[in-house]
């Protein structure tokens, strides 16, 4: 029977019924399976310890090939009773002792398995060297039989396959109860609705089971019916006036979608406007200002201090408009995608980047990057903001550390930047890329704090993702992926 034909009460039979089965076969498999690898593993340990403790006894015995003492020190393993078999073996290979002392030498192997040790034939094989002062002298080989765990395995399996028939049991009588409890609403509902459908009797009504998201529904459902049939008497009684309304909606709506793209394009004239009215007197107050520090004949030196931070509050707020504008331009400018290696990109940075580097010890530690289709511009501008950093906040160290290269990222590669610079605290890491956020003062540092809501911007319209960890002092590292970064190779 098609899933989608059946009544929502199967469906719904069927969903819990599912879901129940899979989590319970899923949760029951892996008990098993960590069960085996558990259990496996606490019987070679053990075995493998008794091994090396009678190995560690017998060394002496083993060294002076004395065949009795070897055969004493192996009869003490009659109190481990699924030990099957034990032999002693000098270093040429002679065979100085076995348990039981009775058993068979064709039973025993002729010659000691290469591994430490093998299950095969339901038994765990251990080999371990005999060793005295760091030297082999000879080997213990035990036999150990698993028919005790393989029945507590059995033990443990049908325990498991028990409770799963049994969980499955009650789940199918909680789901019957469940799909009756929700069902009942959702039945009603519809026959409710096939009846509004087929008499178009809008008077009605669904009942009301509860208070839940369902009682809710009915009772909007109602309400429903109740607007439906006001709004059909109405209709009835004037249908022209309905037409006239529909109509008058229709132009309103277009009317209204001219007067939003006419604002839209008001508002991109106006940010144009005020970035571009900005520069100017940004500019006249910053050369006028330069002309009045340049022609004090006196030497007044507070005065001079003002103009100076009038033209770097000035110049400031020319870097602001500056950046910006970057920002508004990175959602709407149109991506030209170009294949190329990133280490060129990295290249032109640095080239770009000299004057901030004049008189600093930078030790530069970049790795081969893959190639990348990405916009060009875009992505230079994504490392001229984030090695621009580094730079910045290295700058009170002697020697200042830069690392670029690659690592793996989920679905793909990641680069990353790292520094030996000041850091921040991770504490504050969620305001990284906001507008006007800044985690240093700006005494300390320069900037704007748009920098890298800029590059997150970037690097979201390349499908990829930025992030940071940072610790105080200690440096800081930037990753980030692009969808068009290449595949290791």
């Amino acid at each position: 029977m098609n899933l989608n034909d059946a009544p929502i009460r199967k469906k719904l039979t069927w969903v819990i019924m599912l879901t129940s089965t899979v989590v319970l076969v899923v949760t029951a498999a892996a008990f098993i399976t960590y069960e085996v690898f558990a259990f496996r593993q606490a019987l070679v340990q053990n075995s493998q310890a008794i091994a090396q403790i009678t190995a560690a006894q017998s060394s002496a015995a083993v060294s002076f090939e004395d065949e009795k003492g070897c055969q004493e020190i192996l009869s003490k393993l009659q109190a481990e009773p699924t030990i099957l078999l034990a032999a002693l073996y000098a270093k040429d290979g002679k065979l100085l002792a076995c348990y039981p002392a009775s058993a068979s030498v064709v039973s025993l192997p002729a010659r000691l398995p290469a591994r430490e040790y093998a299950i095969e034939h339901g038994t765990l094989n251990i080999s371990v060297p005999v060793r005295q002062d760091n030297k082999t002298i000879g080997a213990l080989y035990l036999e150990w039989d698993l028919s005790p765990a393989y029945r507590r395995l059995r033990w443990y399996t049908g325990m498991v396959i028990a409770v799963l028939i049994g969980s499955l049991g009650i789940a199918l009588v909680i789901s019957n109860w469940l799909q009756r409890r929700i069902s009942g609403p959702i039945l009603e509902l519809a026959e409710t609705a096939g009846k509004v459908s087929s008499s178009r009797d809008y008077s009605v009504r669904a009942k009301k089971y509860g208070d839940d998201e369902l009682g809710h529904f009915t009772d909007s459902f109602n309400h429903m019916l109740g607007q439906i049939g006001r709004q059909d008497e109405a209709l009835r009684k004037n249908e022209e006036q309905l037409r006239t309304l529909n109509t008058e909606l229709e132009d309103r709506v277009t009317h209204r979608t001219a007067e939003l793209a006419a604002t839209n394009q008001e508002l991109e004239a106006f940010a144009y406007s005020v970035s571009h009215d900005l520069r100017a007197p940004l500019r006249h107050i910053d050369g006028f200002a330069q002309i009045l520090e340049e022609e004090i004949q006196k030497d007044p030196q507070a005065a001079r201090r003002y103009l100076s931070r009038i033209r770097m509050s000035v110049q400031n707020m020319g870097r602001l408009v500056d950046d910006l504008l970057k920002l508004s331009r990175v959602g709407r400018v149109e991506l030209k995608f170009e294949t190329v290696r990133l280490n060129a990109i990295v290249d032109e940075v640095l080239a770009d980047l000299k004057p901030e580097m004049a008189n600093r010890a930078i030790e530069w530690r970049i790795a081969k990057l893959p190639s990348a289709t990405v916009d060009s511009g875009l992505v230079k501008q994504v490392l001229t903001n984030l090695i621009s950093n580094a730079i910045k906040y290295t700058r009170p160290r002697a020697l200042s550390v830069i690392e670029i290269g690659t690592e793996p990222a989920e679905g793909g590669t990641a680069i990353f930047i790292r520094d030996n610079g000041v850091g921040f605290n991770m504490k504050y890491a969620n305001k990284l890329f906001g507008v006007f956020q800044r985690l240093h003062r700006t005494e300390d540092f320069e900037g704007t704090g748009v920098g890298l809501a800029t590059v997150q911007r970037i690097i979201r319209l390349h499908g990829g993702k930025i992030w940071a960890d940072a610790e105080l002092d200690k440096g800081a590292t930037f990753h980030f992926t692009l969808k068009g970064i290449a595949a290791p190779v």
